[in-house]
């Protein structure tokens, strides 16, 4: 039996480093933001989720109100970044004229405590959705932490983000891929925490 959980805890541990040296690459889909901290609706200011079968996960979040700025939040906590050198940020979103082109971004390193600058992402009218690239002016730092928010700032709509190193522009495809290998790593992380609580009531009964 301890010959056993040292070889599942041994393939897991093996599986992370694998992870852990590749670059960092993650994305969230829009609706998935963190519902405990988030303001989607106030002071006449509201992000709706937004049906859409050609989207990536069928769904997107769409702002609407007065263009008074940061009302609303949308946040979105990252998960461990080991290597954050070269970290930009990428939005999938559609900026269809003038008066819907642009979200105000910040970045917090300590879990929200503290925002950097805010920062504006804007574009010329995209009637497509696009990816749209943002550099902060707050880097992200090493280990936890890192949260991006995103505040109104016009009626612009937005699908999805990704935080990346490798310098390579997002894609559904890709995306696609990504989603199922991440699913796939989530699933391999229980059984590490269950296995390694279960060596524990072992090794406490010698």
């Amino acid at each position: 039996m301890r010959n056993m959980i040292l070889v599942v805890l041994l393939l897991l541990v093996s599986l992370s480093i694998v992870f852990s040296s590749q670059a960092y690459v993650y994305y969230v889909e829009a609706e998935n933001y963190d519902p405990d901290t988030s303001v989607i609706n106030a002071a006449g200011c509201i992000w709706t989720l937004t049906e859409n079968e050609d989207m990536s996960n069928e769904h997107y979040m769409k702002y609407s109100g007065a263009h008074v700025g940061a009302n609303t939040s949308l946040f979105y906590t990252l998960p461990k970044i080991d290597n954050p050198a070269q970290c930009k940020v990428w939005f999938l979103c559609l900026m269809p004229d003038g008066g819907a082109n642009s979200y105000f971004v910040y970045v917090s390193t300590d879990g929200g405590g503290k925002w950097g600058p805010q920062q504006t992402i804007s574009a010329a009218e995209t009637p497509d959705w696009k990816w749209l690239e943002w550099t902060p002016i707050t880097p992200f730092e090493k280990g936890e932490g890192n949260v991006i928010r995103v505040a109104e700032r016009e009626d612009a709509n937005l699908d999805l983000v990704c935080v990346r190193n490798d310098g390579v522009v997002p894609s559904i495809d890709e995306y696609l891929v990504w989603m199922e290998e991440w699913e796939a790593k989530q699933m391999a992380v229980e059984p590490f925490h269950k296995a390694t609580t279960t060596w524990g009531s072992i090794r406490s009964a010698f």
